[in-house]
C-alpha cells in the first residue's frame, strides 16, 4: 500500500506538472533527495527519463546536485553513489563544464 501511494503520488505530480520546468526540476529533485532504499537506482533511471537532459544547468542540479546532498546513498560503503556522481560529472563536463564545475565543488567530502 504505502509503495503504490508513493508511486501514484510521484506519477500525480508529474502529471500535474503540465511540462512546467521548475515543476519539473522539484518532481526530480524531491524523488533525489528521497529516503529510500533504491533511491540511487531511481536516480539512474531518471538519467533516461526524457525531461532529464544533461544540457539544461537547473535538471542538473535538481538530480545530481540533489543526490549528492542525500548523505545516506551518496555516502554509501559500496562505493556506487560515488562513482555514479563521477560518471555523471564526467558526461556534464562535456556538455556544460562550468554545471560540472560548480557541482562538483558542491561534494568536497569524497
Amino acid at each position: 500500500e504505502g509503495e503504490s501511494a508513493r508511486e501514484e503520488a510521484i506519477r500525480k505530480f508529474y502529471d500535474e506538472a503540465e511540462g512546467d520546468s521548475l515543476v519539473l526540476d522539484k518532481w526530480f529533485a524531491v524523488q533525489a533527495d528521497a529516503d529510500l532504499p533504491d533511491v540511487l537506482e531511481r536516480v539512474e533511471k531518471l538519467v533516461n527519463h526524457p525531461d532529464f537532459n544533461l544540457t539544461t544547468p537547473n535538471r542538473c542540479r535538481a538530480l545530481i546536485l540533489t543526490f549528492s546532498a542525500n548523505a545516506a546513498p551518496f555516502h554509501d560503503e559500496s562505493g556506487k553513489g560515488y562513482k555514479f556522481i563521477g560518471d555523471m560529472l564526467e558526461k556534464l563536463d562535456k556538455v556544460n563544464s562550468k554545471v560540472a564545475a560548480r557541482t562538483n565543488a558542491s561534494c568536497p567530502f569524497w
